[in-house]
């Protein structure tokens, strides 16, 4: 299991230790409520027909004014997802690793100083 708080690096959260909400054998669910703003981490991993598959989902989920119903209000919410789906006989944890990283490094998702990179940008943008 990971460790509880999870620890995240997001400059936009401004306390970015999440504690555990829930924990499960194969799957943790993670929160933190910043302002108006609760943000949520699941992990979860399953195995089905030989392959192994392991999820982190991030959310970002705010309760604001419906701009057509101001008497009402709705959940805004933007969600992301990591999949790794792979055969478990063929991959060792390390290969896994190794394959991910460069996988992920086609998004260019962030720098160390967690800036966002044109190619996420572009991506965000609609562009294929």
């Amino acid at each position: 299991m990971l460790s509880d708080p999870l620890t995240i690096d997001a400059s936009f959260i401004t306390a970015a230790d999440q504690p555990a909400i829930s924990r499960e054998p194969n799957k943790s669910v993670y929160q933190l409520v910043v302002g108006s703003v609760r943000y949520r981490t699941t992990i979860q991993h399953s195995t089905l027909k030989g392959r192994r598959r392991s999820m982190v989902r991030l959310d970002a989920i705010e309760i604001k004014t419906d701009p057509y119903v101001s008497t009402q209000n709705v959940e805004d919410t933007l969600t992301a997802y990591l999949v790794i789906d792979r055969s478990e006989r063929l991959s060792t944890d390390a290969q896994v690793v190794a394959h991910v990283k460069e996988l992920i490094g086609v998004l260019g998702a962030a720098t160390a100083a967690n800036v966002v990179t044109t190619r996420l940008t572009q991506i965000a943008g609609g562009e294929s």
